[in-house]
């Protein structure tokens, strides 16, 4: 570990650009920070800072030295708390957000079963439907549809949703049913504002390709369970994940339209910030969202 401990010295004169903040930072002298810098520069053969009375700097290939060893620090950092963390019960509080309505139809649904396997995880769901900075607002793990932005998340894939046109028979009475894509534009539609997606219009299977079409939209509101409610009150056409309208398609309050039509999946994943130092609560609430929620539509 000599050569681990000389890196870590060395690193911390680098950020603190000193050798005396380093010491104290460390808890060392600064002759013994000075000594593992200097044995460091001779075993590498080459010199790391350039020193002046006045000031302390990273030469190129002090520069190019610390880059890879930070990662090579992490690394072994990582690699420590991973396996530390095997032999240790997952505690803790544990922060998650999701959609209402995929926290409320999947993530409750399994938060019973998980909290018994796992009783020292404490665990705060926030539903909403708003995108959440994970970093920023201090969650551990978010449930996403839709295409992923943010490339430096990490993600795994949990289920796929599929998404449905559907509107009340008084509607379709009054205004006929669309039974191709094209025709949405004349009919009054209801937008849900789903997170992660840039545009608001709808996706269709047309002749094997993805389409997307405009709707002619009443009004647009940023809640699945929303949409389908005003659906059923006559007011136009949802298009919204094929769990959401499950019981009014059923009993008849909505029917849908144009499934031959529909598109591919759309993704869900839970993502977290990095895997760094990933916590034993955070693997183990993700692990079991992915074993229990293998979750495809039919391709029909």
């Amino acid at each position: 570990m000599r050569v681990f401990t000389a890196m870590q010295v060395f690193n911390r004169v680098a950020e603190l650009h000193g050798f005396a903040a380093a010491a104290r930072d460390l808890g060392m002298s600064t002759s013994s920070v000075s000594r593992h810098v200097s044995d460091l520069e001779d075993e590498l053969g080459v010199r790391l800072f350039n020193r002046t009375t006045r000031r302390l700097s990273l030469t190129d290939d002090g520069v190019e030295y610390q880059r890879r060893s930070i990662e090579i620090l992490n690394d072994l950092d990582d690699l420590h708390s991973t396996t530390r963390d095997q032999h240790r019960n997952p505690s803790g509080r544990l922060r998650v957000t999701a959609s209402m309505a995929l926290g409320e139809t999947w993530v409750v649904q399994l938060l019973p079963g998980f909290l018994e396997q796992y009783p020292d995880v404490f665990v705060e769901l926030d539903l909403t439907d708003r995108v959440v900075n994970l970093i920023d607002e201090g969650f551990d793990v978010g449930i996403r549809s839709g295409e992923l932005t943010d490339s430096s998340m990490i993600a795994r894939r949990l289920m796929g949703l599929r998404y449905v046109a559907c509107a009340s028979p008084s509607y379709i009475e009054k205004n006929g049913a669309a039974t191709h894509p094209s025709q949405i534009k004349e009919h009054r539609c209801i937008q849900y504002l789903r997170p992660n997606r840039q545009s608001d219009d709808w996706w269709f299977d047309i002749n094997g390709k993805e389409t997307w079409v405009d709707v002619n939209g009443v009004l647009a509101v940023n809640n699945a369970w929303a949409a389908r409610d005003l659906a059923c009150s006559d007011v136009g056409i949802c298009y919204v994940p094929d769990f959401v309208v499950k019981g009014d398609l059923e009993d008849g309050s909505l029917m849908q339209l144009m499934p031959e039509y529909m598109s591919s999946a759309d993704p869900v994943h839970a993502v977290y910030p990095t895997r760094r130092h990933l916590s034993a609560r955070v693997r183990v609430f993700v692990d079991y969202l992915v074993s229990h929620l293998n979750v495809e539509p039919d391709a029909s």
